[in-house]
């Protein structure tokens, strides 16, 4: 499997997993999201975290510098607004990662930082990292929505591959 193979297979197993964790969290009490604690504060506002990275991290990639409006995502007081954010990443990040070619993965990607510092980093790095802090933050996210009665279930890779091999054209 090549590099961008691999990458784009992470990703169709990020996209998976964040629409596990929104029908879980879809199933919970609108106060509950707000109410139970999580890394970013709530749910809710840890949700937003993920779909507000996934748009920087697409921006840094395609015009070199975090987009102007996520305020908006990153500060949604409601499930709606952030499901929203995360279809539009969603569908921005299949375009972006079906377009790319094994030299786009192998360049060095320049942009700038949310406090405006110049970074470089090669674009596989950082792709693999947007897909990492998703994971970190839907754990944080699974045990939350666990406690209220809400289990988005098995979210590991491996249950990805099964349902893919299950169903392949899902």
């Amino acid at each position: 499997m090549s590099k961008i193979e691999l990458i784009q297979h992470l990703f169709g197993y990020d996209i998976w997993a964040n629409d596990k964790i929104l029908e879980a969290a879809s199933k919970a009490d609108a106060d509950a999201l707000v109410r139970e604690k999580t890394g970013f504060g709530s749910v809710l506002a840890t949700l937003a975290h993920i779909a507000g990275a996934q748009a920087i991290w697409h921006a840094r990639w395609t015009i070199g510098k975090n987009p102007a409006a996520i305020a908006d995502v990153q500060n949604a007081k409601t499930l709606a607004v952030v499901k929203e954010a995360f279809e539009k990443n969603h569908a921005a990040l299949r375009t972006y990662v079906t377009g790319l070619i094994e030299q786009d993965v192998n360049r060095m990607s320049h942009y700038q930082d949310s406090r405006g510092t110049p970074s470089s980093r090669m674009l596989w790095q950082l792709m693999v990292h947007m897909a990492n802090h998703g994971t970190y933050h839907r754990g944080e996210i699974a045990a939350a929505l666990s406690a209220l009665g809400h289990s988005p279930g098995d979210l590991d890779f491996v249950y990805w591959e099964r349902q893919r091999e299950d169903h392949p054209n899902r």
